[in-house]
C-alpha cells in the first residue's frame, strides 16, 4: 500500500471517530448540566434524617 492509501483509509477516520467522540461526551456533559439539575441537598438531608428517626 502507498503512503496515501494508508493515510485515507486507516488515519483519517480515526481521527474523525475521535473528534466525533469528543464532541460527543462534550455535548452529553453539557445537556446532563444543563436538564439534569442536581437535587436539593438541604431537603434531602432533612427528610433522611427524619427517616432515621
Amino acid at each position: 500500500m502507498t503512503r496515501k492509501v494508508i493515510t485515507v483509509e486507516f488515519i483519517v477516520p480515526t481521527v474523525i471517530a475521535s473528534v466525533l467522540g469528543i464532541a460527543l461526551a462534550i455535548c452529553a456533559i453539557y445537556l446532563a448540566d444543563s436538564y439534569l439539575r442536581p437535587l436539593d441537598q438541604t431537603g434531602d438531608q432533612a427528610a433522611f434524617s427524619k427517616s432515621l428517626r
